[in-house]
């Protein structure tokens, strides 16, 4: 794997003051991509707008066929903070988004998904909340949703903000309430200890399937989510996108469930909380099977 643009100076590191920013932390943008030239400049056009002074943007390309290496060249050529993980092959968007989070040098970290616009202020709002924070370990904003068809919607995660207790912010993730968007704090910024704790995405018996639930789930466990109650990211679907893809079945939300007990019974959750929400996936688990079996049994007279 070539890093591209590593020799480089970062913009702080150019600063003609740079002790102006000793304690400002630094954020890294995580992006990971895969032939995406016809929506990846607004992207980084929305990166390098960021008003945080110490932000690295590190992208790793997942092997594009398209356009998309000579965009990111092209942008890296022009901003000192961006900088570049080449593959020899394609490691899939797990893959990819780990061996990002690895490479991170940010003592804070959130991913700019290719298809996804933040505002200028994102990255200056959500780091100041976790810096407000000590306890918390991620802080997430509200979004705009845009689907295929142009359909826009405002959508919130009011559930977590607040919730002190990590079991009963675990018990979110495991109910996985229909009315729960769990997935917007993953729009979110993390505390570079996250990964070092969990040691990133897991894979689940199904593979890739909703791996960031699980991912969410740990992180939950170990410190607060705290909300900024603002508009600050902008979530675009394609036709392409792997969630829209992804066709879901019982055993694979079985699998899940499985691996969200794994992620609980290796945290550092006390007994009874780990009881609690492992009991909850089980009580899932067997009434996924007794409805399947119903099912079957229906199909069958």
């Amino acid at each position: 794997m070539e890093s591209v643009g590593e020799p480089q100076p970062s913009k702080v590191e150019m600063a003609e003051a740079p002790e102006q920013n000793e304690d400002i932390p630094l954020v890294t943008a995580l992006l990971p991509s895969y032939n995406a030239e016809a929506f990846i400049r607004d992207t980084l056009d929305s990166l390098v707008a960021q008003s945080w002074p110490r932000l690295e943007i590190l992208i790793g390309d997942d092997f594009s066929t398209d356009g998309t290496p000579a965009i990111i060249q092209e942008y890296a050529a022009r901003y000192e903070n961006i900088r570049i993980l080449k593959r020899g092959k394609n490691l899939g968007w797990l893959g990819n988004c780990n061996d990002l989070m690895k490479n991170a040098r940010g003592e804070m970290m959130f991913f700019a998904f290719h298809d996804d616009v933040v505002a200028p202020e994102y990255v200056s709002l959500l780091a100041e909340a976790l810096q407000r924070e000590p306890g918390a370990i991620l802080a997430y904003s509200d979004i705009e949703l845009v689907e295929p068809d142009g359909t826009r919607e405002f959508l919130t995660c009011k559930e977590l903000s607040g919730v002190e207790s990590p079991t009963k912010r675990g018990l979110l993730y495991a109910q996985r309430r229909s009315s729960f968007h769990w997935w917007i704090p993953n729009r979110g910024l993390f505390r570079r200890k996250a990964y070092d704790i969990i040691g990133g995405i897991q894979k689940n018996q199904y593979g890739e399937f909703s791996a960031d639930w699980t991912w969410l789930l740990a992180m939950s466990l170990l410190g607060a989510f705290v909300r900024v109650p603002q508009t600050l990211c902008f979530k675009r679907y394609q036709k392409s996108s792997l969630s829209i893809n992804w066709r879901r079945t019982p055993e694979k939300y079985r699998g899940l469930a499985h691996a969200g007990i794994s992620e609980v019974m290796k945290s550092d959750l006390n007994p009874i909380g780990k009881s609690i929400i492992c009991g909850y996936l089980r009580y899932r688990i067997a009434g996924s099977k007794l409805k399947s079996l119903l099912i079957g049994q229906q199909s069958n007279t």
